[in-house]
């Protein structure tokens, strides 16, 4: 799993698709939902360290319980995402699904796909207070709590500081205005773009957010701070001060900013594994998001987490399940096995950042003070309306970020 496959369009079909789930586990066979005592299924986007990191918690599951795990690992995450649709609407869903809450959690949620955990961990060692609040809320729809979290995901934004020097910028932006200032000044100087977007629902959002916007969950797609953090794309855009990845012939904004194409770019901590490892010789900075006002910034604090399917038949085991895949010993697993994210528990964080010093801007008080990534009910369908209305802004400005934002509010809005 890795945030390039969930930001390349993985919501996109959550209409029902055909497909069959792939792949296998300790037990073999794509099948997954409707297990009866004593076999619970885990369904995860699988590959690489993901694979060792669930190995090691399902074995550490199997050897506290008498319970038999069986795995329905996707090829990808956009894979997960795209057969979920078919295989909640069939009740053949895994019992325990591991994925993140940038994926539509409030619509399957509200539609009866999965059940909320909050009775069911009563009589588990679940401990939320030892999580982020924000990463915890970002969990809950309705009062209902639908996953206990594994590991933790931020926003951040990302800079090249070697085109920035380029330019004559030695001191990052402080504001969404200085980051404005800034991508001109790479753009006049270098004829590089200051900023590069992956114009998805997860990027656009987060422009939205460091404005002082947010969806809650489709009561404001259509508030002034939403318009204004579209406005201050499209002002970048129209005199070519940001571009997309495309744009720049780039698969995401991580390989466009790792090859020096521009400045700047959101993302978030995945960064870190990838400049690394492709790029160990490009100077970068992570940082929280400018905000409005300087010593303001934003993220939005999300994260993975394991969630429980409707048609489990065995919830209170499942439940005991998800307890031992979240408990210390797991957490302590995301560090051991390379997994590539950071441990959702505040004092493995603290270790993880410890030990990675390009992280060390993502305090505690950051990331508990994060807001949620709370789009509307209907996610997929926002996401497409949203990215496709953005476009369209930008080619032809034949309507505004304002009507756009209208419209969406009447056909998506609570």
């Amino acid at each position: 799993m890795n945030r390039i496959s969930r930001t390349s369009g993985a919501l996109a079909a959550l209409t029902v698709v055909a497909a069959a789930l792939t792949g296998c586990g300790s037990s073999g066979g794509p099948s997954s939902g409707g297990q009866g005592a004593g076999q619970i299924t885990i369904g995860y986007a699988g590959g690489g360290a993901v694979d060792t990191y669930m190995s090691t918690i399902i074995k550490h599951v199997e050897d506290k319980l008498d319970v038999k795990i069986k795995t329905a690992v996707y090829p990808t995450y956009d894979d997960q995402l795209n057969q979920l649709p078919t295989q909640f609407a069939a009740k053949t869903a895994p019992d325990i699904i591991l994925w993140d809450n940038s994926a539509p959690i409030a619509q399957y949620a509200t539609e009866g796909a999965i059940q909320p955990i909050d009775d069911l961990i009563k009589g588990t060692d679940v401990d939320l207070g030892l999580y982020p609040k924000a990463l915890v809320e970002g969990w809950r729809i309705e009062d209902g709590l639908y996953a206990v979290p594994s590991y933790l995901q931020n926003s951040a934004y990302a800079f090249n500081t070697d085109v920035l020097g380029a330019a004559g910028i030695t001191d990052l932006p402080q504001t969404l205005d200085d980051l404005a200032a800034d991508a001109r000044q790479v753009k006049s100087a270098t004829g590089k773009p200051g900023i590069v977007l992956l114009d998805n629902l997860f990027h656009l959002t987060q422009y939205m957010l460091a404005a002082g916007g947010g969806y809650d969950f489709g009561k404001t797609i259509d508030s002034k701070e939403n318009e204004a953090g579209l406005d201050f794309l499209l002002g970048l855009f129209k005199d070519g001060s940001a571009q997309t990845a495309q744009q720049l012939g780039a698969t995401w904004d991580g390989e466009a900013l790792a090859n020096g194409l521009a400045a700047s770019s959101d993302g978030g901590p995945w960064y870190i594994g990838f400049m690394g490892t492709t790029a160990p010789d490009v100077k970068y900075e992570l940082t929280p998001i400018p905000g409005v006002d300087a010593g303001s910034p934003v993220v939005a604090t999300y994260g993975g987490g394991f969630s429980l399917s409707a048609a489990a038949k065995d919830p209170e085991t499942a439940a005991k399940v998800i307890a031992l895949l979240t408990d210390t010993t797991s957490q302590e697993a995301v560090l051991s096995t390379k997994l590539g994210f950071v441990p959702a528990m505040t004092k493995y964080a603290d270790q993880y950042r410890d030990e990675t010093p390009q992280y060390a801007a993502f305090t505690a008080d950051v990331l508990a003070a994060g807001v949620s990534l709370d789009y509307p009910i209907k996610t997929t369908e926002f996401g497409n309306d949203l990215v496709t209305g953005f476009q369209q802004l930008v080619a032809d400005g034949s309507t505004s970020s304002k009507e756009l934002l209208a419209g969406l509010q009447d056909k998506y809005g609570q």
